[in-house]
């Protein structure tokens, strides 16, 4: 099995694109009006397991699990489908009059061309973006996800901000409140990325290593200093390096966790070095 192929939906093909649009266009050529009940259930029906299955067949799941998402997805859109598909047609047959209204000979025409070109639209969307995930792939880059926040990242973070009056820190702080984190591995790594919301305020200077650095032991006996980046006014990332450039070479890989607030002294650089920026550690 190629990589990550139990993961890529199939809407991605060729042949499902042009099955989904020709479905989804026919479909829509039926007047529930003109149907007696028998007719009309079994167009429900029908309709109800085609969503079903296109629903299982756009959701990128694992096979893993007592039932599969794609499975579970599949069985609840039939069964949602089927639910409402008397609301379904009253929403179609009064859509349907609309057109008349407006002029149109042959409104189900136009609603087929519309159900049409929209699911091919979709199934072009999902075939780009499930080629990006397969070039990513290859190129060795894992996908990003977003997260909460860890609370040793955001502990540190908020030390350094509050460890001295600094303009932008109360920008940076308010920024903080919302921000999330930004991993493509879950394993634990010694650089922490941030995403704020676009609506925050901005920190000036825009782009800087806040002057606050936040020290610690590392498990070797290396003193450690955690930097927090700033870049075009919003939180960009913590990182951690050697306070002696000397000892750079041996940093990687030294951490498991965030150092505890305790552990931690916040120092800043005036004219004559690094001085301490609070009377507590």
């Amino acid at each position: 099995m190629g990589f990550d192929q139990q993961h890529q939906p199939m809407n991605a093909s060729p042949v499902f694109g042009v099955v989904a649009t020709v479905v989804a266009g026919g479909l829509s050529l039926i007047d529930a009006s003109k149907l007696d009940a028998p007719q009309r259930r079994a167009v429900h029906a029908v309709t109800a397991v085609l969503t079903g299955f296109y629903v299982a067949a756009t959701i990128a799941g694992s096979k893993r699990g007592l039932v599969p998402l794609k499975t579970t997805a599949g069985i609840a859109a039939t069964g949602i489908a089927l639910r409402f598909a008397d609301a379904g047609d009253t929403i179609d047959l009064r859509f349907q009059e609309k057109l008349r209204e407006a002029g149109a000979k042959h409104p189900r025409r136009w609603m087929a061309v519309a159900a049409a070109g929209t699911t091919f639209a979709g199934y072009l969307s999902d075939r780009t973006a499930a080629r990006k995930s397969r070039f990513e792939a290859v190129l060795g880059h894992p996908p990003e996800h977003e997260r909460v926040l860890d609370p040793g990242v955001r502990t540190i973070a908020e030390g350094i901000l509050r460890a001295r009056d600094i303009s932008g820190a109360p920008e940076l702080l308010a920024q903080l409140a919302s921000a999330r984190e930004v991993y493509w591995d879950e394993d634990f790594t010694s650089t922490a990325h941030f995403r704020v919301p676009d609506e925050f305020p901005r920190a000036v200077p825009h782009n800087q290593v806040f002057p606050v650095r936040a020290q610690f032991t590392g498990p070797d006996g290396t003193l450690l200093q955690i930097l927090l980046h700033i870049y075009d006014g919003e939180l960009d990332m913590l990182t951690v390096d050697a306070a002696d450039p000397d000892d750079s070479d041996y940093v990687d890989g030294i951490l498991q966790s965030w150092p505890e607030p305790s552990e931690v002294t916040h120092v800043i650089e005036d004219p004559d070095g690094l001085c301490r920026a609070t009377s507590n550690g």
